[in-house]
């Protein structure tokens, strides 16, 4: 029965050491990403950045855990008339180009099963969209846990930029 991830001979033909792919085995020079942020929620039909990260030249990053959330009255979870987006360069990640509800809290936020990939230069963001709630200083808030790591450790072989 042949894997189900070709491996190779496990070498990392850039560095020369034991390939262990760097978005499951954080590196030892992997620095760590806990970002998190409050913004007052937009306009009716307006739509609002809650955080932004754009990765440096060289370095790739994995996203582990995330969270957003209402702070405020007039909104009902999954009702829709709130939702929020995470975006890479502008396209939404999939399965999260309208979600209705709280991921977590920023306070504990949700792990992702297998991390969000992001490359180098691109920019993540989480957006929230005010579908039709009335505003009296409500807030969205976020928050998105994991780290970054040169991306030098990305094997070729494994489809890595």
């Amino acid at each position: 029965m042949a894997p189900l991830i070709p491996i190779g001979d496990g070498i990392n033909q850039q560095t020369g050491s034991y390939f262990l792919p760097p978005w499951i085995y954080p590196p030892s020079e992997a620095e760590p990403i806990d970002d998190i942020a409050y913004v007052a929620l937009p306009a009716v039909g307006a739509s609002g950045v809650v955080l932004a990260r754009t990765i440096d030249a060289g370095y790739n990053a994995v996203l582990q855990s995330f969270a957003n959330n209402f702070v405020g009255g007039g909104w009902t979870e999954g009702s829709g008339s709130v939702t929020w987006q995470i975006l890479i360069d502008g396209a939404a990640v999939p399965g999260y180009d309208s979600i209705p509800a709280s991921l977590g809290s920023p306070a504990n936020p949700v792990r992702h099963p297998s991390g969000i990939r992001v490359f180098e230069s691109s920019t993540i963001q989480l957006i929230v969209n005010n579908v039709s709630v009335v505003l009296a200083g409500q807030l969205s808030g976020g928050r998105w846990q994991g780290y970054f790591y040169p991306k030098e450790y990305e094997d070729p072989g494994f489809g890595g930029q």
